[in-house]
């Protein structure tokens, strides 16, 4: 099946919460493990969640490239690839991204997201996850407020960390 787009992803976090249980979410650095989590998910015959964290897309990107947008696009271009073989919905996640961070990782992944729903294309991720936690509370919640503006636009879900375990 293809990627999960928003009604579909909406509807597998509303069916979770109704349910009270949790999707797996599992993070992914390279071909090899997105291609194992879409195997596993499928002989669970279980819809899941496949994250990209910053070191992971970085990784993702090579040694010596080190860009994390450019790790992320990868990784998430061939998910969505490769999940159409598949019989289960998958969403694509960003995983803690710090707010030094977002304009070298999220805000470009939303660009790419922009770029490919003005060609009718699918969003490239689902929803990504602002960790705002090292910030003063109004700070993170200031950040949040504007990128969720910017995501509603676009049809991202976000999901906002906004204090310390």
């Amino acid at each position: 099946m293809p990627i999960a787009n928003y009604e579909i992803y909406c509807r597998m976090l509303e069916r979770a919460r109704d349910g009270r249980f949790a999707y797996p979410a599992i993070n992914v650095a390279s071909l090899t493990t997105a291609n194992a989590v879409l195997k596993g998910l499928a002989e669970s015959k279980c819809d899941g969640i496949i994250q990209i964290s910053t070191g992971g897309a970085a990784f993702a990107s090579g040694q010596s490239v080190k860009d994390m947008a450019l790790g992320a696009i990868s990784l998430a271009e061939h998910v969505h690839r490769a999940a159409e073989r598949y019989p289960i919905y998958v969403a694509l996640h960003t995983d803690h991204c710090q707010a030094d961070k977002l304009d070298q990782y999220v805000i470009p992944l939303v660009e790419e997201t922009e770029k490919r729903r003005a060609c009718g294309r699918p969003n490239l991720f689902n929803s990504h996850m602002f960790d705002g936690s090292a910030l003063p509370l109004k700070e993170n919640l200031d950040l949040s407020v504007k990128l969720l503006e910017r995501f509603r636009n676009n049809q991202l879900i976000l999901e906002i960390e906004v204090g310390v375990v």
